[in-house]
């Protein structure tokens, strides 16, 4: 038995969502942590949104109000290759709702990922090989949960400074782009 969201998203998101065309994926990325996890960086969450659209996928950015203001630059960089800024403007019962009904999320060891995974949806990890956050312990469950993890042992030199991981940030855009590209759209419901 998988979870389910709470509520039934609402007509709004739900035309947004089924405005894809026949092979598209909708698929969120959430590039923040608040400091829960390493953070992939936005530099490759930028490339990531622009190799999803230019293989005609659809990108949705989720994150917190505060989060979309730090995000605004980079918001405003990427507009060409969004869907949709949903930051701060949906309430944990309608996100729940919103990662049901797209096909996967990607981000770094949050509970974002973790709802997406619990939800039945395609969720794909990115973690550094850094223990106790590595994905061994880490790793999203669900049928259709992923992770990708740099393979280095131990990320030893990232630990005297995590906020400059250089392990997760190593993840190359390509293949996560890859990953999803093998995403088969899922059902709702």
């Amino acid at each position: 038995m998988r979870l389910q969201a709470t509520e039934p998203l609402a007509g709004q998101w739900q035309l947004l969502l089924q405005q894809r065309q026949p092979g598209q994926l909708n698929v969120i990325l959430h590039p923040r942590s608040r400091g829960s996890a390493r953070e992939w960086g936005l530099d490759n969450f930028g490339q990531l949104a622009r190799l999803l659209h230019q293989a005609g996928h659809r990108v949705f950015v989720t994150g917190t109000a505060a989060e979309g203001e730090e995000l605004a630059d980079w918001l405003k960089q990427n507009a060409a290759f969004l869907a949709a800024d949903l930051t701060g403007q949906l309430s944990l019962p309608q996100f729940m709702a919103f990662i049901a009904a797209a096909d996967g999320l990607v981000a770094g060891s949050t509970g974002p990922l973790h709802l997406a995974a619990a939800l039945g949806r395609h969720a794909l990890g990115l973690y550094p090989p850094i223990r106790p956050m590595h994905p061994g312990r880490w790793a999203p469950l669900g049928p259709h949960a992923k992770f990708m993890v740099f393979d280095k042992p131990n990320c030893e030199d990232c630990r005297q400074q995590p906020a400059a991981c250089t392990c997760i940030r190593a993840i190359e855009a390509a293949a996560v782009a890859a990953q999803v590209a093998a995403w088969q759209p899922l059902s709702v419901g």
